[in-house]
């Protein structure tokens, strides 16, 4: 079994090789650079690609969109076998730990500013100090509501201002005196209700940590009494309070809950302050800032799609350059316009104040970033803590025993873990 340290010596290597091997790599002059790309919409890639073309036309870009059910096997197979191609990748930012440690990427630290970065971006992409993914976007989360059915129920929206973010507790209280289950009304949704990604905030309201400081244990992390506490309240939304719809998971349904007016409050995305009044633009709706445990912190959720280097890339130069104009300020707010994530680059959010984000919504996911925004835990066994917690939270959801759940699960990820060690 390969172990830990010589996953972490093998990456040492290859990144010392890869970083003062200038004089094997090809220049950029006469480079081809393959790159492994998330599959978005032509109209939301096409445009960025082109652009680098067209700074330079020394560089032959192919680019090959994989679906999101298949990047993730896609680049483990083309990683794992320790060739050249592809040159450079996509990478969901949770999964850089993993990828880091088994040497996947290239140690980007000497080519980046890290200055330039916000600190959520740049946490995202950082493992034991050293960068390993270059950041591309970030993400947040905010409290959605519906209007109409605020005015219906009597209730006062929440106010936009962070420093009075409502609790859960108060959310709970107005999401009951909006639910009808039996209309199929309902009072709240996460949009991903089954994803760590948004619902860990719950135990890191609490102060719960999600996994031991070396991203290798789970047990007594994830099954913590705070974390309990925490999911315990999850269940409760569907099962004891009966604010939220059981068994609804796929994201693209909780949205149209919401955006067909059956739901009054919803935690989403950034993305969504753009796809509501594009799909649903009927809808009258109002932004809050994410609530939390009133016996905790505000935490909310961070983290998006990076770009990795692959170490043994041959077209390393070409590589590099590519990844220094991905980076540049105006290549970023071209991304933006094609893709609303929120910036990584601190320049973006200047140039864009008065623009793009004079929208209120803008305003709370920049404290957000700023202030509340955690990290998905960084584990070399992401991919694998995140299967085993969607099944656990399935469960959960569905009335299983919280702490009995949760103990298993923390278990089977352990196991995971363990070829990590």
């Amino acid at each position: 079994m390969t172990t830990r340290r010589a996953l972490l010596g093998w990456m040492a290597g290859a990144a010392l090789l890869a970083t003062g091997g200038w004089a094997t790599a090809v220049s950029a002059e006469q480079a081809t650079l393959n790159a492994l790309w998330m599959g978005w919409p032509e109209e939301q890639v096409d445009p960025l690609m082109d652009a680098f073309r067209e700074a330079h036309p020394e560089i032959t870009l192919n680019v090959e969109r994989i679906p999101f059910a298949q990047i993730f096997q896609t680049i483990e197979v083309r990683l794992n076998a320790r060739g050249p191609d592809p040159d450079i990748f996509i990478v969901d930012s949770p999964l850089t730990a993993s990828y880091a440690v088994r040497g996947y990427l290239l140690d980007l630290t000497p080519h980046l500013d890290a200055s330039r970065f916000t600190k959520a971006g740049l946490a995202a992409g950082t493992v034991d100090g050293k960068i390993y993914s270059a950041p591309f976007g970030s993400s947040s989360a905010l409290l959605f509501y519906n209007k109409k059915l605020l005015a219906e129920a009597g209730i006062e929206p929440p106010s936009t201002d962070p420093a009075e973010r409502w609790t859960w507790a108060e959310l709970v209280d107005a999401a009951k005196k909006v639910a009808k289950p039996d209309q199929g009304i309902w009072g709240f949704v996460f949009e991903q209700a089954e994803r760590p990604y948004q619902l860990l905030p719950l135990p890191m309201s609490l102060g719960a940590e999600m996994i031991s400081a070396d991203g290798l244990t789970a047990t007594g992390y994830l099954d913590s009494a705070k974390s309990v506490e925490a999911f315990q309240f999850y269940q409760d939304l569907y099962q004891k309070e009966q604010v939220s719809p059981p068994g609804v998971f796929d994201n693209n349904l909780t949205f149209e809950l919401f955006g067909t007016g059956k739901v009054g409050f919803f935690v989403g995305n950034p993305y969504d302050l753009v796809n509501l009044p594009n799909k649903y633009p009927d809808l009258e709706w109002g932004l809050a800032p994410h609530p939390y445990f009133v016996d905790g912190t505000p935490v909310t959720p961070t983290g998006a799609w990076h770009i990795g280097v692959n170490p043994n890339t041959d077209q390393m130069e070409a590589a590099l350059t590519f990844i220094d104009f991905m980076m540049q300020d105006d290549t970023q707010r071209l991304w933006l316009s094609l893709r609303p994530y929120p910036p990584v680059l601190e320049a973006v959010w200047e140039a864009e104040a008065d623009t793009t984000f004079a929208d209120p919504g803008w305003g709370i996911v920049r404290h957000e970033l700023a202030e509340t925004a955690r990290a998905r835990p960084a584990t070399p066994g992401w991919r694998e803590y995140e299967d085993i917690m969607r099944l656990a939270i399935r469960d959960i959801q569905t009335g299983a025993d919280v702490q009995a759940t949760l103990t298993a699960a923390a278990e089977r990820i352990d196991r995971e873990l363990a070829k990590y060690r």
